[in-house]
């Protein structure tokens, strides 16, 4: 048993770790990398680092009240077309969900919505 044990250990001490921001080109603003900086809400952070990861150019994040829009004029070739797209988040409770947008994600902190642009 404790041979069983000190092999496991010895197996996880061995296995290489595998860091998002580690794989291909990091994001331009390297919110996946050493950079990182936690909005406390899981879906608005992965969003981020989704479209960053996907953005050729900045991405555009615009803070009014309880809303936060992100958006990327311009993906890199063979990437998820998040230039297509604005990302709405809620970030306060007590606003109502709009009825005209999809909802991508939520958690208490952030309700995420997505939208087709015009």
């Amino acid at each position: 048993m404790f041979k069983s044990i000190i092999f496991l250990m010895s197996l996880i001490g061995c296995m290489k770790q595998n860091v998002i921001g580690s794989q291909g080109t990091p994001g331009l603003y390297q919110f996946a990398g050493a950079n990182f900086s936690s909005t406390n809400s899981p879906c608005l952070d992965g969003v981020i680092t989704a479209i960053d990861h996907s953005c050729a150019v900045p991405m555009n994040i615009e803070e009014s009240g309880p809303y936060v829009m992100v958006q990327c004029t311009h993906v890199r070739a063979g990437m998820p077309p998040w230039d297509k797209y604005n990302i709405i988040a809620i970030i306060d409770p007590n606003i109502e969900d709009p009825q005209d947008i999809a909802i991508m994600c939520m958690d208490p902190y952030a309700r995420i919505y997505i939208q087709t642009r015009p």
